[in-house]
């Protein structure tokens, strides 16, 4: 037996695929709108997700402890540079007064004149220490009849110094001399050239002369 066709059959009309698309789109949209008002799926949910997480900052406590540590940084660094200045000034100073007082010591030893021959020679004592001085002193007892029977006059026209090496307590110090030289067989002065070397000394404030050698 064959059945006819209902009404609701044969009006029912057939689903094409646009009509099928459509529907999914309708579905999709419902699901999306759904989830929207429940709150599953907003905008800005990746904003919500980083509302619980919380960002370090530093306390008022530890800017003030890291100031403090760089600042002291700043200090140290400055007085280790300021430091190292005023060593390097103080290095330098003492070299300068070291070759001053070695220039001037060379010039007193090569200065002798028959009629000043005690304060010539006091002059270059007291600028003297250790062996020198003592090597300076036993020769005067025979130097001095030699220096005043020949009349002998010497000066200093130039001097010339260096300072070979020197710190805050000794030095090495060369001096070049030009001396006018007479005496009673030669009346008019003779420029002699003199090159001495001077190992000098801090004793207290001044510099003296330790050790003192002709050389060529």
């Amino acid at each position: 037996m064959t059945m006819a066709p209902t009404r609701s059959d044969t009006e029912r009309p057939p689903r094409t695929r646009e009509t099928s698309d459509d529907a999914d789109l309708t579905a999709d949209s419902d699901v999306r709108d759904r989830a929207q008002e429940a709150g599953a799926v907003t905008s800005d949910t990746p904003r919500a997700g980083l509302r619980g997480v919380r960002t370090w900052r530093p306390s008022t406590r530890l800017l003030w402890v890291l100031a403090a540590l760089l600042a002291f940084a700043a200090v140290a660094v400055a007085a280790t540079v300021g430091r190292s200045a005023w060593q390097q000034q103080r290095d330098e100073d003492a070299g300068a007064a070291a070759l001053a007082a070695g220039r001037q010591i060379a010039v007193n030893f090569v200065t002798m004149n028959a009629s000043t021959f005690d304060a010539d020679t006091k002059r270059v004592l007291d600028e003297s220490t250790g062996a020198f001085a003592k090597e300076y002193a036993s020769t005067l007892a025979q130097l001095k009849p030699v220096v005043t029977a020949n009349k002998t006059v010497s000066t200093v026209e130039r001097a010339e110094a260096a300072l070979v090496s020197g710190d805050q307590d000794s030095a090495k110090v060369i001096v070049g001399v030009v001396a006018p030289t007479s005496n009673a067989s030669t009346p008019k002065p003779e420029k002699k050239t003199y090159r001495l070397r001077l190992d000098l000394v801090k004793v207290g404030d001044a510099w003296k002369v330790s050790t003192l050698d002709f050389v060529s």
